[in-house]
């Protein structure tokens, strides 16, 4: 069996070997806040794939009711709908609203003709594709675009420390209610489009951070070693 310090100082490892792993991964969530960084954002070819601003998230339904916050840009139309990589919806207001936040979708009658070209996200976040269609007595193809709604991000007041759901999504803190807007309107920054964040967590810290766990555990073992033979050495003595 085996102890609890022994058992913490394993659980120390794993997280800070996850943090290294995904050390380049745009939209992770590192474990330790101490290597936290700020993104590089990169150009990125992709017309769905954008950069989220500094301190905004873009929200999401969260398994357990309720919303969630990330930062991953990497979007995708999945089944007729914005979706984000782990595949959550990604929410925003619809054309002309702005009380409710609902899943982004393509016409339904497009999607099922086949009749989505060109979807793009942005810079104010509005979602957008061309519709195609063939005029049935010349055969002419032609494209008219059609606006879905804006991508909605959210930000939490200054000094708020989020709270890590998991490896892609946080929560705020208990008692704290997170703003909703629209990119380049209310304070919030415009997204970044065709760009990628490099990732959010500061390799050199990390390894230095992992190597620091590694040889707190050499420590701990090395004193359980020194226990045990003392232990056994009265044990003997006794007998």
């Amino acid at each position: 069996m085996i102890d609890p310090a022994t058992s913490a100082g394993l659980a120390r490892i794993a997280a800070r070997e996850r943090d290294v792993m995904h050390a380049y991964d745009p939209g992770f969530i590192p474990e330790g806040s101490d290597v936290a960084h700020r993104g590089t954002i990169v150009p990125n070819v992709d017309p769905l794939g954008v950069a989220i601003p500094e301190g905004a998230f873009v929200v999401t339904p969260h398994i357990g009711g309720g919303v969630a916050y990330a930062r991953d840009g990497a979007l995708a139309i999945v089944d007729g709908e914005l979706r984000a990589r782990d595949g959550g919806a990604v929410l925003g207001f619809g054309v002309g609203e702005r009380s409710k936040l609902v899943p982004l979708r393509v016409d339904p009658y497009d999607a099922a003709q086949g009749r989505v070209a060109n979807a793009r996200i942005e810079a104010d976040g509005t979602f957008a594709y061309a519709r195609t269609t063939i005029d049935p007595r010349t055969g002419e193809r032609r494209a008219e675009n059609v606006t879905v709604g804006r991508v909605a991000l959210a930000r939490f007041p200054a000094g708020t420390q989020p709270t890590r759901i998991d490896a892609r999504h946080v929560a705020p803190p208990t008692g704290v209610r997170a703003e909703v807007g629209v990119p380049g309107e209310g304070g919030f920054a415009k997204l970044a489009t065709r760009s990628r964040d490099l990732g959010r967590v500061d390799i050199i810290a990390s390894l230095e951070k992992m190597r620091e766990a590694y040889v707190s555990f050499e420590a701990l073992r090395a004193a359980h070693h020194v226990r045990g033979g003392t232990e056994k050495t009265a044990m003997d003595l006794v007998k």
